[in-house]
């Protein structure tokens, strides 16, 4: 059993003199009062106390940031910016040139990553992260920042060992960094069987924990296993019904699984808990969607990302939905700042990559989908999607291999897969290829049972392959039990058909 008492408490460290002025302070920062709480604490020394005033600087200038924007996509949403973040880094930095050993308080080294972040300076920013982990690694926020700062995986895990070394003697401390292990191999769309081992040992010694069963869910939903992922949510909801954290995930999965009730449902529970919060105006506006009421949708991400400007899935959903408009513009620009918000998040790249495929600018998608591809290899969608770019751009031998990809990473043979691979190879004229991928479809078709459109393409493909090559049974095998398709095809099949059996009856 996990006790709290593991876990040392964090000390500010106070003066004396500064004890009445910083008990003022915290009181206006919880009445969110920030700019009154900078102003007492401006004689403070500190490092904790300088903390509070310079995180309430931070607090302030986002506040005026919102402000300015004018709304979500608004005239000067994007030119908006925090005006506090170069005045604390500016002061940061000459307490930096002050101290030889850096800051001493966990937190100030934490604030410090975080302007650093905001402008652009990700090597610093990590290792402002890291040192303040080294100092108190039970800040989850600082985790969370130092994982956004990792560009790949490898390097992610890189970090994430040399901390290792650093906890090797901490029970506590080991945990939190298995947790970050945790997340970071979800965000980056792993799917390992040490991962699985890290988590289903940390859900034993957490079996209450539900972060862990999230991040659980996470993984299967990136893996498409949606109804693993359907089952975890729904245990989370039974054992904290309140909890509202990732919802948003969860109405994803019943929209793709195409739920529509249970997916009303849990609009009506969430709108019930708080419908104030960006999650719950997510599910709703995924609840407008899938009623193909594409504006109130809009509506409510709007709303989302007034509530939380970070909220990736409400930026990455609305750009969906404004592709549905035919609003191109407005789908890009929603995509891009997707990738403002978590560049490692591939579905705003392939998000972009499919709205320049409208445009017809196919270089502009070839370039986002391949760094889809490059953030989830895994996923066969963005395989194929790059795949049918290629062919656009008249480089069939790349095409090819996309869609070999995309067919080795599903379980199940794709058809349609396997019949544009016939067309590529026919297009190369390469007839033995072409018909490799052409019988693949019909044997699809008789021992599974699939029966669609591009079955019924190669069963006609082949009648007539075969009656090129004088293989009149063959031929008479394919067209005669071709009983779908277009009404073109079945007459043609037809034909063959009679062809073939009059040259078998004559031999």
């Amino acid at each position: 059993m996990i006790s709290i008492d593991h876990i040392p408490k964090y000390k500010l460290q106070v003066s004396k003199s500064e004890q009445d002025v910083f008990a003022l302070a915290k009181t206006y920062f919880d009445c969110k009062e920030f700019d009154r709480c900078a102003h007492v604490l401006k004689n403070c020394k500190s490092q904790d106390v300088l903390f509070i005033r310079l995180y309430a600087m931070f607090l302030s200038g986002e506040k005026k940031k919102e402000e300015e924007s004018e709304g979500v996509l608004g005239l000067h949403d994007h030119s908006s910016v925090n005006t506090s973040v170069s005045l604390i880094l500016k002061e940061l930095e000459s307490i930096l040139e002050q101290e030889p050993n850096g800051l001493k308080s966990p937190f100030l080294n934490w604030l410090h990553g975080v302007v650093l972040v905001k402008h652009k300076s990700m090597a610093a920013a990590k290792d402002a992260f890291i040192r303040s982990l080294a100092q108190y690694p039970y800040n989850w926020s600082c985790w969370a920042e130092l994982l956004f700062c990792l560009p790949t995986f490898g390097e992610g895990m890189d970090v994430l060992s040399s901390l290792e070394l650093q906890f090797q003697d901490n029970f506590a401390e080991l945990i939190m960094l298995k947790f970050a292990k945790v997340v970071i191999n979800q965000q980056c769309f792993q799917q390992t069987a040490e991962l699985k081992t890290m988590l289903d040992s940390l859900i034993v010694k957490f079996p209450k924990f539900s972060f862990l069963k999230t991040q659980h869910a996470l993984i299967c939903y990136h893996a498409l296993k949606y109804n693993i992922a359907e089952e975890l949510f729904d245990e989370i909801l039974v054992n904290d019904p309140l909890r509202l954290d990732e919802m948003d995930i969860y109405s994803n999965i019943l929209y793709v699984m195409d739920k529509r009730s249970k997916l009303a449902f849990l609009a009506q529970f969430a709108c019930a808990i708080d419908k104030f919060r960006p999650e719950t105006c997510c599910i709703v506006a995924n609840y407008y969607s899938m009623k193909f009421e594409h504006e109130k949708a809009i509506m409510y991400y709007r709303r989302a990302l007034t509530l939380n400007r970070n909220s990736l899935s409400a930026w990455t959903l609305m750009g969906h939905e404004f592709v549905e408009l035919k609003n191109t513009h407005a789908a890009i620009e929603s995509y891009r700042r997707a990738v403002d918000t978590n560049y490692k998040d591939f579905k705003a790249w392939y998000g972009l990559g499919q709205a320049y495929e409208i445009l017809d600018m196919h270089l502009y998608s070839l370039y986002y989908y391949q760094k889809a591809a490059s953030l989830n290899p895994l996923d066969q969608r963005v395989w194929e999607a790059l795949g049918n770019c290629y062919e656009k751009l008249d480089k069939i031998r790349d095409s090819i291999t996309c869609y070999q990809k995309a067919i080795n990473l599903n379980e199940v043979k794709n058809v349609s897969h396997l019949y544009k691979l016939a067309l590529l190879y026919e297009k190369l004229q390469d007839p033995a290829k072409t018909y490799d991928y052409m019988f693949q479809c019909y044997q699809e078709e008789i021992n599974e049972g699939v029966r669609n459109d591009e079955t019924a393409k190669a069963r006609l493909w082949l009648a007539k392959y075969e009656t090129r090559n004088q293989n009149w049974e063959a031929a008479h095998k394919y067209a005669v039990d071709l009983t779908h398709g277009t009404g073109q095809e079945i007459e043609e099949a037809r034909a063959v058909a009679r062809e073939t059996r009059n040259r078998i009856n004559l031999q």
